[in-house]
């Protein structure tokens, strides 16, 4: 489910135009056209993104390939491949979505800005730390909820996200495809769609062409209904 990544704002808070000039210096650009693989599953986790322009999705597959999930849609400004320093290879994907400008930070590069602007490094730990607990709680959430529950809360986070408000609720300004919300929330491309329908029908959601508009207080109201229910079911069955 979509969490809040790491910015360059956020990573480079607080240093001085000094610093700034030595991160500039250690710090490269590259272009990838919308479909291309940035890196992939199992290559060397060898350096740091900074997302400029365009959209980036990061996957997983199964041990059997046969079926990808999304586990994040990024945008400008945004950084990935933050697990450089834990992992030797890349345990997930990222590919472009659309044309992307990246800035691009080699590990040993990276290494020498955390021991040589310590504001920096301390960022890095205090981001990092902050995102492992949102981590931690969509993963015991998911493992508490039905597939529509995780629909529901995937489509507010990305109206949060990626929303414009228009006069029918807030467009998601993703074309996003069925079988791409499946990846997003971990089931079939079915489900998806019998679930978008249901919405549609219960009037959180309405199409425009190949986007999403949804009703943000209804959709929260429905979340909220199902957590109760959810909440009542557990205590009766215990």
């Amino acid at each position: 489910m979509p969490l809040t990544f790491l910015t360059a704002g956020e990573l480079f808070q607080g240093i001085s135009r000094a610093e700034d000039q030595k991160i500039s210096s250690l710090c490269s650009e590259k272009r990838y056209r919308r479909g291309t693989t940035i890196f992939s599953e199992g290559d060397p986790s060898d350096a740091l993104y900074v997302l400029k322009t365009g959209l980036v999705k990061l996957i997983s597959h199964s041990e059997e390939k046969k079926m990808e999930m999304i586990l994040h849609i990024l945008k400008p400004a945004e950084i990935f491949g933050e697990l450089l320093l834990s992992e030797e290879t890349r345990p997930f994907a990222a590919i472009a979505i659309e044309d992307v400008l990246v800035t691009v930070i080699s590990q040993e590069h990276f290494l020498e800005l955390l021991s040589s602007v310590p504001t920096v490094a301390l960022n890095f730990v205090t981001l990092l730390s902050k995102r492992l607990a949102r981590v931690e709680k969509v993963l015991a959430d998911s493992g508490h909820t039905w597939s529509y529950h995780r629909l529901a809360k995937v489509l507010l986070q990305l109206s949060e996200k990626y929303g414009e408000e228009v006069p029918r609720g807030t467009l998601i300004k993703l074309r996003l495809t069925h079988q791409d919300l499946a990846n997003l929330i971990g089931t079939t491309r079915e489900t998806a769609t019998t679930q978008l329908n249901r919405f549609e029908r219960m009037g959180l959601l309405t199409r425009h062409g190949r986007h999403l508009i949804i009703t943000p207080s209804r959709l929260t109201e429905f979340i909220h209904t199902e957590e109760l229910r959810f909440s009542n079911l557990n205590h009766s069955s215990s």
